[in-house]
């Protein structure tokens, strides 16, 4: 016999989301002050610290992230630690908005805290464009939830808060993101405009308001130019985030998905044409055991210290097949937060459906809110131990196997300067190694970088990258766009890091460096390990130019 549960008493649910919000702020306040990457976070960094560091451009989160940045003294834990806090208030008001009952608002947003922490998995704790997209897209799926469910003009002056710096954070972060939001309110003013007339104004009125705050980061008339000026470095850079391209690269990333995730999509679109049919209900169970199976695959890889791969299509796929199986009303907010991840993910460098993992906090939050509506009280206590248990796992996994540093968070043990900032942190062994050994060994010199480890290498060694901060591992063409807009002077006078990616053997400056290689003398870097991979590196100058110091 179904059990029909209602608005429990149970404090279960409650004293398990303080503990995810304690668990996950804790842990990233631990961390706050550990670990430097070398790899994304100095990309994170330099244009956080001048967001006019380079001519080509294509993600405009320096504007937004700058005054911070400054206003922090460019102090890194405080940084991340304002980052933190920031996040988690963007999480409590997004999970009191959608909460099913007034009664559950507090529960919700204190879920919602702990889950949006989650974006800072796989262990990327410095305030980025994936985090800012992630806040933005937070903070106007709060504002359309609270100005849906009430007209209280407290609440619509919250709501309209919401939208305006959610919609100015997606701006700067991703751009596809703000113009899919500015989508989205039309098509929501548009349904409301016969009904529900004021609703609709309110929705029209937070697309005006954001450009004005968008005025504050970025003179509006500047803004024609900077989008030229990201248009032309997506054409020069070749990247795939066109109206053409973009969908090839999103259907070709899916082969890389694992083939349990896939059969479960397949069993939700199953569910989802079998709507009316007894049918659907059994399709969307065999898609959340499909995902649960997946999940439940990767621990003991988690276990011997490896990142889980696609855990956030795997919480999408389960959030869905749940809303098949107990959605029956409020579901827009459940609509809204299935859709978010995937338009958060939309026009990012790496593969589609991997980027998932950094908007978790929509799949976490949707089972949250299903659970509490759920007839079933054992389906239900097993969605709230999901959502709740899955949080904090998620970020110490994370921690136990951090992105792009060599061991664990818990060995970041060593003081040392940050190679951008100059603010102290813990690192690990390693990592001191390398940064004490590479310290001021090409300092000012024009650094061609062709080993594709990162911009954390060029900060280390106190040089300059032209053209382009970071050579990317995954594009063969950037060696030869830098190369290109390389006078003859500046290409005599540069220094190379080695061994060459194969990748980019084929490059001109690969191929200038194998002709002239006897004019080059080199230095060893410590080894230091880059995407999982340990590498020896060299700086290769001029014998011309006296090590240490560029020209």
């Amino acid at each position: 016999m179904i059990e029909r549960t209602g608005n429990r008493a149970t404090p279960l649910p409650l004293l398990g989301a303080l503990f995810a919000l304690l668990f996950c702020g804790g842990l990233l306040v631990y961390g706050s002050g550990r670990g430097i990457d070398l790899t994304d976070e100095i990309f994170y960094l330099v244009w956080a610290r001048d967001p006019e560091a380079y001519a080509l451009l294509y993600q405009p989160f320096g504007y937004l992230l700058h005054p911070l940045y400054a206003l922090l003294g460019g102090d890194v834990q405080r940084y991340r630690l304002v980052g933190f806090a920031v996040t988690a208030v963007a999480g409590a008001l997004l999970g009191a908005s959608i909460a099913a009952t007034p009664r559950e608002r507090l529960l919700t947003a204190i879920f919602g805290a702990a889950a949006a922490l989650v974006i800072y998995f796989p262990w990327i704790v410095t305030p980025s464009y994936n985090s800012t997209a992630n806040i933005g897209a937070m903070l106007v799926l709060g504002g359309v939830a609270t100005r849906w469910r009430t007209d209280r003009p407290a609440a619509v002056g919250a709501a309209l808060g919401m939208l305006t710096v959610g919609l100015c954070a997606a701006a700067f972060a991703k751009p596809p993101l703000f113009a899919l939001a500015c989508v989205l309110l039309i098509v929501l003013a548009g349904v409301s405009l016969r009904q529900h007339r004021k609703r609709s104004g309110d929705l029209l009125v937070a697309l005006i308001l954001a450009p004005l705050l968008i005025n504050g980061f970025l003179p509006l008339r500047q803004i024609p130019a900077l989008l030229a000026r990201i248009s032309a470095s997506q054409h020069i850079l070749a990247l795939p985030n066109t109206p053409t391209h973009l969908p090839i690269k999103v259907l070709g990333d899916w082969a890389a998905v694992p083939p349990l995730l896939s059969g479960a999509a397949l069993a939700l679109l199953a569910a989802l044409a079998l709507s009316r049919t007894r049918w659907s209900a059994w399709a969307g169970q065999a898609g959340i055991a499909l995902a649960l199976l997946y999940l439940a695959l990767t621990i003991p890889d988690a276990l011997d210290g490896s990142i889980p791969e696609f855990p956030g299509l795997a919480l999408v796929l389960i959030a869905a097949g749940y809303a098949v199986l107990v959605a029956r009303r409020g579901l827009l907010p459940i609509a809204l937060l299935l859709f978010a991840p995937f338009a958060v993910a939309l026009g990012t460098f790496n593969n589609q459906w991997a980027q998932l993992d950094f908007s978790m906090v929509f799949p976490l939050l949707a089972l949250f809110r299903l659970a509490s509506e759920d007839p079933v009280r054992w389906r239900s206590g097993v969605a709230y131990a999901l959502s709740i248990v899955a949080a904090p796992l998620l970020l110490l996994a994370a921690a136990q196997s951090p992105y792009s540093l060599p061991d664990t968070l818990f060995a970041q043990q060593i003081p040392v300067t940050h190679p951008i900032t100059g603010s102290r942190l813990l690192v690990d062994a390693e990592t001191a190694d390398f940064l004490n050994g590479a310290h001021g060994q090409a300092q000012g010199a024009l650094l061609v970088d062709l080993s594709g480890t990162g911009p954390g290498v060029a900060a280390a060694l106190g040089a300059k990258a032209p053209v382009l901060l970071w050579l990317n591992p995954a594009t063969a063409t950037w060696p030869d766009v830098v190369w290109d807009r390389l006078s003859a002077a500046e290409r005599a006078r540069a220094w190379f890091v080695v061994p060459v990616l194969p990748l980019f053997a084929p490059s001109g400056p690969a191929r200038w460096l194998a002709a002239h290689r006897g004019a080059y003398c080199a230095t060893k870097l410590p080894q230091m390990m880059f995407w999982w991979e340990e590498r020896a590196l060299e700086v290769l100058r001029p014998c011309a130019a006296p090590a240490g110091a560029g020209r």
